[in-house]
C-alpha cells in the first residue's frame, strides 16, 4: 500500500528502524524499514498540492502522520534540487562557496557541502532556509543531502561492466539526472527537466556526444520511474547498443516489495554511507 496515515503503532521499535525522506516539488516520499528484519519495508508518497511550498508541505506530511516524530535509529532528508554545483577536488570550502555564488547570484538559502564518493568531486548545493530550519529542528541529527549526491555515491562503488565509462539516468514524471562516471572519477553530474521522452534523449544523446561515448561499447543503466523507463528505452535503443536497466539493490528489495515502487535515489540512500 503506497497510501494511507502513517501511525506510531505501524512500527514496534523505532529504534530498529531507519526513515527516509524524499522533499520535491511534487511529492514527499516517506520510506520506513527495519534494519534487522526482512519485509519490513513501509512506503508512502504524499503528493503537494498545488500553489503549497515543500516546506508547508513537509510539515503537513509530518504533523498529519504521527509515525515520522518517532525516534527512528537514523533519519536521511533528501531533497530534490537543481541548485546544486560540482566541485572538483582542491577547491576549499571557501572557494566552492564563491563558485556557488557566482553561478547562483540571487540564493538566499542555506549552503552546504557533500562528498560524491568519487575520488574527483564534490558537491556544493543549496537548501531553502525555512525548509533547512524545520528539519533541523524535528529531525535532529538527520542526515540531509541533494537527491544526486546518493546517486553518485551508489553508482561510483559499482564497477562497470567491460569499459570503465558508463552513464547512469535516473527518471521522475518530469525530469531525468545524467551522470558519467570513469572508473571513480565523476565526469559529469546534471538534472534536466523535460516535457517529453524525446527531450530527454536528446539531452542524454548530448552529453554522450560532448564525453565521447561509444554508442556501442558505453552503457547507459536507466533507473528510476518504471513508466518512463519502458517509453524511453526503445528510443535510446535507436542510437545506442547498451541500454539496460540498473540493478536494483537486494539488500533493499529484502526490506519489502515496496522499496521497488519507492524513488531510486531514496532507497540507495542509506546504502552509501
Amino acid at each position: 500500500m503506497l497510501d494511507g496515515k502513517l501511525d506510531k503503532d505501524m512500527v514496534a521499535d523505532p529504534a530498529i528502524c531507519n526513515m527516509l525522506v524524499r522533499v520535491g516539488g511534487e511529492c514527499i516520499d516517506v520510506v520506513v524499514y527495519s534494519i534487522i528484519a526482512d519485509n519490513s519495508l513501509i512506503y508512502r508518497s504524499f503528493p503537494v498540492p498545488q500553489g503549497t511550498t515543500p516546506t508547508k508541505a513537509m510539515e503537513d506530511v509530518v504533523y498529519d502522520n504521527p509515525l515520522l516524530l518517532s525516534d527512528f535509529r537514523k533519519v536521511y532528508i533528501l531533497v530534490d534540487t537543481p541548485d546544486y554545483v560540482l566541485i572538483p577536488d582542491g577547491v576549499d570550502e571557501g572557494g566552492a562557496r564563491e563558485i556557488f555564488s557566482a553561478l547562483h547570484p540571487s540564493w538566499s538559502g542555506v549552503v552546504d557541502c557533500a562528498d560524491t564518493a568519487t575520488r574527483n568531486a564534490s558537491v556544493i548545493y543549496g537548501v531553502d532556509s525555512e525548509l533547512n530550519g524545520f528539519i533541523s529542528r524535528t529531525f535532529v541529527g538527520a542526515t540531509v543531502v541533494p537527491h544526486i549526491v546518493p546517486l553518485t555515491r551508489y553508482f561510483a562503488s559499482k564497477p562497470g561492466r567491460g569499459n570503465s565509462r558508463r552513464m547512469i539516468c535516473n527518471f521522475r514524471q518530469s525530469a531525468v539526472d545524467v551522470i558519467v562516471i570513469d572508473g571513480n572519477s565523476l565526469l559529469q553530474a546534471n538534472t534536466f527537466a523535460f516535457r517529453t521522452v524525446m527531450d530527454a534523449v536528446y539531452y542524454i544523446l548530448s552529453c554522450r556526444s560532448r564525453h565521447g561515448l561509444d554508442p556501442y561499447a558505453d552503457e547507459v543503466l536507466l533507473s528510476g520511474d518504471q513508466q518512463v523507463r519502458e517509453e524511453i528505452t526503445p528510443a535510446l535503443r535507436t542510437y545506442i547498443s547498451r541500454v539496460m536497466p540498473a540493478i536494483f539493490p537486494p539488500q533493499m528489495f529484502r526490506a519489502g516489495k515496496d522499496a521497488m515502487h519507492a524513488p531510486f535515489d531514496l532507497i540507495v540512500t542509506p546504502l552509501c554511507e
